[in-house]
């Protein structure tokens, strides 16, 4: 009996305990349950303010409990808008709106671990695959042509390169894959070498990232993620031409049995040539053909994951010099051929929920090689031209390891991360002293999140680094991002960053009869200070989301390098630290989502530093640019069809610079307008689709150059390449 009344005593509590309970569902907008949705729960609770984590059960319930005030819900679902939502009396169901227009975007550049756009201390810009596939781009060069804040230059012989914020391409790091870049001729690295067939998205983070990854982000990193093999058995084929003379070709082969995934890729583009003026053999767009292959390897075991790829490139590109007078039997050709090499291990090992050990360590090869022919027109044989300074041969290569061990939980007011860096990079050829160099540089960095409210992530980091060829300088950072409301963030950052002297600025050495170049081995590195201020406003709507964000930015460059007349007797130019640079600007970019409708519209305005105000009180300080972009894209879901428009206005660039013979002068590049326009059409549930469309609507060709001395008299001027004129482009996909 007294066993029976015990009984019955706890089965009263108990139902009184669920009595105050009760249930309220989550579903979607056919009103289907949503299980396992994500649920944060802010609430009240006798005046004290309490908070709780909890999950969907299988049929979309959630219990909450009667006693509980002010009930506040953040509810998180893959594939749905994150949901805030208060709840009232008598509400049972809640409706979370499908996000078929833009899933969370995760992104890894810069951080501790996988991260959301929204949720990174640094401001981060991606560009996904449909954005790549809907503007129609082969390489690097041609994505970042869109790119806000971003002016590629063409040089027909040394490929493409970029500046962002005002800064030169030097100081911009290029990843893929987390894997610097070698073979930086004249500083930078051609862009239209990096092809993207084989890329998930492009990761772009303004401003230093030098504590993270060293040498050369003192302007921006941009980060190349290459696809992911998801499935047991995968192939693509695709095909692209375009009207100017391109003929590409590429596909690849996936294949994954258990942990086990494997990709194999390759491709060839080729390109014919092009000239505005119709000659027999010289043309302004040299013809080119690229080959490249990939293969990668990964597998997880247990807690440890490990990747290994290796990348083969080549590429020939051929200047054809004019027929030789008096009898146009001979001319002179120029052959340049390009080989890159990359090979790279990445190992991951998750020690914990939140703790993660990652090793990344490789090998870069790259070599330029530069031969002169003459060739007989009449029999078509060549004969080698044996003179330095008309042949040459670079090569680069690049032993390097980055490690880092990081903890990083969403629960804990202090997240870290600890690391180390080591590159050791080898230059050898003619044109460097004793023929080979060899610079390393070994770094120790790391730095801290704390979150002293649920709003406010503190951000210091460090670097420290040991170099065998100058004097580093500590590189210390600070990023702050505040939640002011929930649709209103503000990111605040100061960086340091830093620029290593090259290999061939510290010994290179090159004298013949027209030159007489000497590098400098007591350079030091060039460093700056960039401070940003951000605020996004974000916020979504059914089947839509809208956003807007205003920036802006400076940067101060000192001991910056230059090629300076050391000895005018002599005719001696030497690399010196003299130099000063300042940037500063603003952005503006707003973003509308809404169904199948997406359009995007940016301004910014530029200014670069005139080092000849220093002297002059007469020259502006700086001189503006302005950019303007806009996209739109539209899908008839009933035709399983896209329709894309990019544009993008350049501003004209205005400087000054020591004319030697004239004193001060005044250089203009003109302003320039690119449209380009596609259509996208998807078939067989979407294993093919075909991609038509236009390119540089506007027919931009070549845009002026001029150079003004005494501020009125022209000093000379000439062309700059920026592209081939309006062309039509087709692309087939097939997937297996």
């Amino acid at each position: 009996m007294k066993h029976f009344i015990h009984i019955l005593i706890f089965l009263v509590l108990s139902t009184s305990g669920f009595t105050q309970m009760y249930s309220v569902f989550v579903v979607d907008e056919q009103n289907e349950a949503l299980p396992f949705v994500s649920c944060e729960i802010n609430y009240s609770l006798n005046a004290e303010k309490l908070s709780k984590q909890t999950i969907s059960s299988g049929n979309g319930e959630i219990l909450l409990n009667k006693n509980w005030e002010n009930i506040r819900l953040k509810l998180r679902h893959v594939g749905f808008q994150t949901k805030f939502t208060s709840l009232n009396s008598g509400d049972t169901r809640i409706v979370m709106y499908r996000d078929n227009l833009e899933l969370t975007t995760f992104v890894v550049t810069g951080q501790y671990s996988e991260s959301s756009v929204d949720n990174s201390v640094h401001k981060v810009k991606v560009i996904d695959s449909k954005r790549i596939e809907a503007q129609g781009a082969v390489n690097l060069q041609e994505l970042m042509e869109q790119e806000m804040n971003i002016r590629v230059s063409q040089d027909n012989v040394l490929g493409s390169s970029m500046s962002i914020q005002g800064l030169s391409g030097e100081n911009v790091k290029i990843l893929i894959d987390g894997v610097p870049v070698v073979g930086r001729m004249n500083g930078n690295v051609d862009l239209s070498q990096i092809n993207l067939n084989n890329i998930e998205r492009v990761e772009i983070v303004e401003g230093p990232l030098s504590v993270n990854y060293g040498t050369n982000a003192l302007a921006g990193t941009i980060n190349l993620i290459t696809k992911k093999n998801k499935k047991r058995f995968g192939a693509r084929a695709e095909g692209y031409y375009e009207t100017v003379g391109q003929y590409n070709f590429n596909g690849s082969v996936d294949f994954a049995k258990k942990s086990h995934a494997f990709t194999l890729s390759a491709g060839r583009n080729f390109f014919d040539g092009f000239s505005f003026e119709d000659t027999s053999r010289v043309q302004q767009w040299r013809p080119k053909e690229q080959i490249f292959g990939s293969f990668k390897y990964s597998n997880t075991f247990k807690k440890l994951t490990y990747q290994f790829t290796s990348d083969v490139f080549e590429e020939n590109l051929v200047a054809r010099g004019a027929p030789r007078s008096p009898y146009k039997e001979t001319a002179f050709d120029d052959y340049f051929t390009t080989h890159r090499l990359s090979n790279a291990l990445n190992l991951t090992y998750k020690i914990k929920k939140g703790q993660v050990l990652s090793v990344l360590g490789g090998y870069n090869y790259y070599q330029r090689t530069k031969a002169k022919y003459l060739k007989d027109l009449v029999n078509i044989e060549y004969t080698l031209i044996d003179d330095p300074a008309s042949s040459d041969t670079s090569m680069f290569d690049l032993i390097f390891s980055r490690g880092t061990y990081s903890y990083s939980k969403d629960s804990a007011k202090i997240n870290y991360q600890v690391g180390y860096d080591i590159n050791v990079e080898s230059n050898r050829g003619a044109r460097i002293a004793e023929g080979q160099k060899q610079i390393g540089d070994y770094a120790v960095f790391g730095s801290m999140e704390y979150r002293p409210t649920s709003k406010l992530v503190i951000r210091p980091g460090l670097r420290y680094s040991y170099n065998t060829a100058y004097e580093t300088p500590l590189i210390p950072s600070l990023n702050v991002k505040y939640q002011v409301t929930r649709h209103l963030t503000s990111r605040v950052s100061w960086g340091r960053g830093f620029r290593a002297p090259s290999l061939k600025e510290l010994h290179f050495l090159f004298v013949d009869l027209n030159h007489n170049i000497l590098g400098n081995q007591n350079l030091q590195a060039e460093n700056s200070d960039n401070l940003m201020l951000q605020f996004v406003y974000k916020r979504g709507i059914k089947r839509g989301v809208y956003n807007f964000g205003l920036s802006g930015f400076y940067n101060s460059v000192r001991n910056q390098i230059s090629l300076v007349l050391q000895d005018q007797e002599e005719q001696l130019y030497t690399y010196r630290n003299i130099g000063e640079f300042y940037s500063q600007g603003f952005n503006f970019n707003s973003g509308f989502k809404y169904k199948t409708y997406r359009t995007d519209f940016g301004f910014s305005w530029v200014g670069r530093y005139n080092l000849e105000s220093a002297n002059n009180p007469e020259i502006n300080k700086f001189s503006y640019t302005p950019e303007i972009m806009a996209s739109f894209g539209y899908e008839v879901e009933s035709w399983n069809t896209t329709f894309n428009l990019f544009y993008k206005y350049t501003g004209k660039v205005l400087g000054y610079f020591d004319y030697e013979l004239n004193g001060v002068s005044q250089f203009e590049i003109d302003d320039y307008s690119m449209m380009d326009v596609s259509v996208i059409r998807y078939f067989f549930k979407k294993k093919m689709n075909l991609t038509v469309g236009a390119k540089n609507l506007f027919d931009l060709g070549n845009i002026e150059s001029g150079q003004f001395t005494g501020g009125v008299h022209s000093g000379g001027g000439g062309n700059i390449p920026v592209a081939w004129g309006r062309t039509y482009f087709t692309k087939l996909v097939f997937n297996f």
